[in-house]
């Protein structure tokens, strides 16, 4: 007890006054002391409603990362925004994020602290504090809200300005959409969906304008950007006849045509709108701006009159556009600043069905596209990566000139299956990045990407090409074991990766990947529901900086990811779940309909510099060896409690975490492989106040020592005790090679359990083990085996054990004396002999005896001690033979002996 109180407790409970307890102290807090190794738990009462609480209190030098708390009862465990959520059939019990502190100067000075699971095992993260330079907090959920109304809503589309407001994109079923007074249309338009244009402020609490977009029938926003003004853009598709349009093309072309609007920076006008489209099905999916304002639109079309203009690439339609089935070909359009000319418009596309969905601009104003394709003649260009359709649907990648008139190239990206694209975003260099999902296990990766192989049925994947299309800087999936897809992707300066989309993968043993600081760190909910998620990835692709879940009781996915230049990701999509989470203060904190849009941004703080180290090893092949790498800080302690992660020879990199020890050491031990010098890789992915880092070494292995095991085929009989004797030698396998000595040698009979030897081998490579003849008559298998050790290779042999029908006998007899006239006895004893050489006696068994070659009348039975007797009186002096005959029986085989009986006169 601690902090003693005033006040006393009396206990007077029931009729004996032997257990009546009076005077009984109070306190305040309540120790336990020494929990762990230099650790205390102290409890007491907190808070207004005095709820009992607890305290960790770790003396200097002591380990927090040996603190753990077992969870029994629960249904799942799960971390959302730093609390612990742990769900039960009464429903969920939270606990708060964990807050850790130092006191310095009498001040209390907070140190990150995070909760991390290990299944039903909850250990706390706890950063190194250092006065000397500034605490860095892990990545942050800024703010998280949702936008709609009460019916369906999707956001598709989100941009950001250089003030940090951000703008989505999508539409609405929802008559009480939350528009602002003043926007361009505040009214619903009926009909089915509208589209919308949502600017948030920058810390997501409330909203700039909101406005929608539409006619009498569906419009369907999809694809957003902004200008330097903060002027919308925003592309999609109608099938309104009184879709508002003032630019290019003021009419609808048909049912359905793509549409691109303009909206000015207050929301409260349209700078211009114009359809997009042809004869038939039109639709805009992605949009990009030049510093001119001129629009670049990607989608596809079913149009044979869809707007081209003249020497574009592709003027014309090529798949067949009397054959619904097989008509669409993609479409890259950029309209002029003001929306009422085209500067280029083109077709993209083969004989079959062709679909643009995303677009990025270069420096220059080029356009790199992709989207999907089942044509096995699209047009790629000399020097692609992958000219030809590796089999099903595959992505295109598509670069064209400025001017529209040609490509710069076009490849392929696919395997034997069907693969979809996602995104596309293009880097300083030009090198474009691109992800979508694969249901082709033999999607191209590369080596050392951050996972080479396919995790489940439909994996996502983000792949980056060289600037020339002709060649991958790196290709991995991003996956667990169910279904997972990337939806868009961008890339920041200095070439991460940020890429969202959705993952249904809740498999514990193969789970999507999250980072330990992750936000949410595991599937919301289980069972077929997806989660948005959000991943940044090394500027290499060979491993993950962050990676979080965000999603809730429902499904969700992300759709659009935008990022300012400092890094700060926001990321859109829709979601379902009634328990999304949002930020306090957020402009929408509760679900308002069955579906609603959601905008989620996340902070990256830079963090303190690390060192990975990895020492160069040697070992032989097949034997066991520890790969030891080490994590320190920038002064060069030892960082505890963090991921670090191995690869050889540039293969998958190990899933498992290796968890640094206090002094920053993470051992992971594997067999060590085939002769030759190995290539060794350990990383350690960023992470809570850490910056990412990387190390090289080599494992250089020598072949073993070749053995060979022969094994003595031997007999017996029924339940006989027997030797097993094998021999190990090198190198020829035969009893006449040199024995390898002093090695453990198991033996096995038919199948039964590994039986270790007795002892080691001998000089000449011998090994024996006494085991019982199995009591049926038959041929038994023995094996032998030897395990490989430092030196020598793994071996087995074999033979036969014979258990014969009948068990072998001895019969023994003892020489006797005796006189002319006197009647003696003669003796003999009957034995079970067994190979391994134990005699056994066996009573009740008929001897006969002859003496001189007469025939003694009586039979004579043997005792408990195998003995038999006779009694014969000899007529004549001198050596006389004698004979002790067994005839065979139904047990044991026959069995003879002499001896002599020496007659005095």
């Amino acid at each position: 007890g601690l902090d003693k109180q005033a006040g006393i407790v009396n206990y007077f409970i029931g009729n004996d006054p032997g257990k009546w307890r009076a005077n009984v102290p109070t306190y305040s807090r309540v120790k336990l002391a020494g929990v762990y190794p230099g650790i205390d738990l102290v409890y007491y009462g907190a808070g207004k409603g005095r709820t009992l609480e607890y305290d960790f209190v770790v003396k200097p030098g002591a380990d927090a990362s040996l603190i753990r708390m077992a969870v029994s009862g629960a249904k799942s465990l799960r971390t959302v925004g730093g609390k612990l959520i742990a769900s039960t059939a009464c429903g969920d019990v939270t606990l708060n994020r964990p807050y850790a502190y130092q006191t310095v100067d009498g001040v209390r000075r907070q140190v990150a602290c995070a909760f991390a699971l290990q299944q039903d095992t909850v250990a706390f993260r706890v950063a190194r504090y250092d006065a000397s330079r500034p605490l860095v907090v892990d990545p942050t959920l800024e703010f998280s809200t949702y936008v709609g109304g009460t019916t369906l809503d999707s956001s598709y589309g989100v941009a950001v300005d250089g003030a940090g407001a951000c703008y989505i994109s999508g539409y609405t079923d929802s008559e009480d959409y939350r528009t602002t007074s003043g926007a361009y249309s505040t009214v619903y338009n009926g009909g089915g969906s509208d589209a919308f244009i949502t600017k948030l402020n920058a810390d997501g609490k409330a909203l700039a304008y909101c406005t929608y977009i539409g006619g009498s029938k569906d419009d369907l926003g999809y694809g957003i950007a902004v200008d330097g003004l903060g002027a919308a853009y925003v592309t999609g598709s109608t099938y309104s006849k009184d879709f508002p349009a003032n630019g290019f093309q003021n009419a609808r072309g048909a049912d359905v045509d793509a549409f691109v609007t303009k909206v000015s920076p207050s929301g409260n006008l349209l700078e211009y709108s114009t359809y997009l489209g042809g004869n038939r099905e039109d639709y805009g999916y992605g949009i990009a701006l030049d510093g001119s304002g001129q629009a670049t639109i990607a989608g596809y079309t079913r149009s044979g009159t869809f707007p081209t203009t003249a020497g574009a690439y592709q003027t014309g339609i090529t798949g067949d556009p009397d054959d619904p089935d097989v008509c669409s070909d993609g479409f890259v359009t950029r309209l002029s600043a003001d929306g009422k000319s085209l500067i280029y418009s083109t077709y993209l596309g083969g004989s079959d069905n062709d679909m643009a969905f995303s677009i990025a601009l270069d420096g220059a104003g080029k356009a790199y596209v992709c989207g999907d394709t089942d044509s096995t003649d699209f047009p790629t260009m000399p020097g692609a990566y992958q000219a030809a359709s590796a089999g099903g649907g595959d992505v295109f990648v598509a670069k064209l000139t400025a001017d529209g008139g040609d490509m710069d190239y076009c490849t392929y990206l696919g395997g034997s299956a069907n693969d979809y694209s996602g995104g596309i975003a293009v880097d300083g260099a030009g090198a474009a990045t691109i992800g979508g999902r694969a249901w082709s296990s033999d999607f191209p990766t590369t080596a050392g990407a951050y996972r080479t192989f396919h995790s489940g049925n439909v994996d996502g994947f983000v792949t980056r090409l060289n600037a020339s299309g002709g060649g991958l800087v790196y290709s991995t999936f991003l996956g667990g074991k169910q279904a997972d897809a990337v939806r868009a992707v961008a890339v920041a300066a200095d070439g991460s990766a940020y890429v969202t989309g959705y993952t249904c993968s809740t498999d514990p043993l193969l789970p999507f990947p999250t980072t330990l600081d992750a936000y949410q760190g595991i599937h919301a909910i289980d069972g077929d529901w997806s989660d948005a998620f959000l991943t940044k990835l090394l500027p290499d692709g060979s491993g993950l900086t962050y990676s979080t879940h965000l999603g809730g009781d429902n499904g969700e996915e992300g759709e659009a990811i935008a990022l300012d230049n400092a890094g700060v990701a926001t990321i859109c999509g829709w979601t379902g779940s009634s328990q999304f989470p949002t930020t306090s203060g957020a402009h929408r904190t509760t679900l308002a309909g069955a579906n609603d849009g959601f905008v989620a941004r996340f902070s990256f703080t830079s963090g303190d510099p690390t060192t990975v180290t990895l020492a160069n090893l040697s070992a032989t092949v097949g034997s066991r060896v520890s790969i030891r790498g080490r994590l320190t800080d920038a002064a060069g302690a030892g960082i505890g409690g963090k991921r670090l992660q191995f690869s050889i020879d540039s293969g998958a990199w190990t899933d498992s975490e290796v968890l640094t020890s206090a002094l920053g050491y993470g051992t992971l031990t594997i067999t060590a492989p085939a002769a030759g010098v190995h290539t060794l890789q350990c990383r350690f992915e960023a992470s809570g106040t850490y910056l990412a880092g990387s190390a090289t070494g080599t494992l250089t292995t020598t072949a073993l020592i070749a053995t060979a095991i022969s094994v003595s085929a031997t007999t017996a009989g029924p339940g006989d005790g027997v030797n097993l004797a094998a021999y190990l030698v090198t190198p020829n396998g035969t009893t006449g090679g040199a024995g390898v000595a002093g090695k453990q040698v198991e033996f096995q009979l038919n199948g039964s359990a590994w039986t270790p030897a007795q002892a080691a081998t001998t000089a000449s490579g011998k090994a024996a083990v006494a085991v019982t003849a199995p009591a049926a008559p038959g041929t038994y298998v023995i094996n032998a085996r030897f395990a490989a050790d430092a030196a020598y290779a793994a071996s087995t042999g074999t033979a036969n054990l014979t258990v014969a029908a009948k068990r072998n006998v001895y019969v023994y007899t003892i020489n006797r004396s005796g006189k002319v006239g006197a009647t003696g006895t003669l003796i003999a004893v009957f034995y079970w002999y067994q190979k391994n050489g134990t005699l056994t006696p066996v009573s009740g068994k008929s001897l006969r005896f002859q003496c001189a070659g007469v025939s003694l009348d009586t039979t004579a039975t043997t005792d408990a001690s195998g003995k038999a007797t006779v009694s014969v009186t000899p007529a004549a002096a001198g050596a006389l033979p004698f004979t002790v005959d067994f005839t065979a029986d139904a047990d044991y085989l026959a069995g003879s002996a002499t001896g002599t009986l020496t007659v005095a006169p």
